[in-house]
């Protein structure tokens, strides 16, 4: 990840547009103490490129943003994207595995700014109830959909 070419540079800036529409389009979902949020299925993309950390990162601050959320949930929020990137990078040999770490990451950090920013329910509500939605997303959605694009040559060369 030490350079950078236009090429990684626009990829990233559209990985991040495209996280920003999904939760605007899904924004009855990516908000509040039930989080569906559907942007999270494009965590898959780390296991292609360690530089899709950033582009899902600067997504999901600016999707928090334009969302309405608390400075706090802006960027405390977005950290919890790239602790869960960074640590899926590190265990990308083992897709089911890596995929605990956003769980983890978004369930805890997420769930402590629902409870002591926006003052939504307690913890042992809001932190299951962040995993819960993250879950569902990454090992419902986003496991498969990696697992067919995997073996995509055309979506591999995307990557190259």
């Amino acid at each position: 990840m030490k350079t950078w070419t236009n090429h990684d540079l626009i990829r990233q800036s559209m990985l991040a547009a495209i996280y920003v529409v999904l939760v605007y389009i899904f924004s009855f979902a990516s908000f509040g103490l039930v989080q569906f949020r559907l942007a999270e299925v494009l965590m898959i993309f780390i296991f292609f490129d360690k530089k899709s950390i950033v582009g899902l990162t600067v997504g999901c601050l600016i999707a928090n943003w334009v969302g309405g959320a608390l400075v706090i949930d802006i960027f405390v929020g977005s950290l919890a994207t790239l602790i869960g990137g960074y640590l899926m990078w590190s265990f990308k040999k083992w897709p089911a595995f890596a995929l605990l770490f956003p769980v983890l990451s978004n369930g805890i950090i997420v769930g402590l700014i629902l409870t002591y920013a926006y003052v939504l329910a307690p913890l042992y509500i809001s932190i299951p109830s962040v995993m819960l939605g993250e879950l569902a997303v990454l090992y419902i959605i986003g496991l498969p959909i990696y697992l067919v694009l995997k073996r995509n040559k055309g979506f591999l060369e995307f990557f190259k």
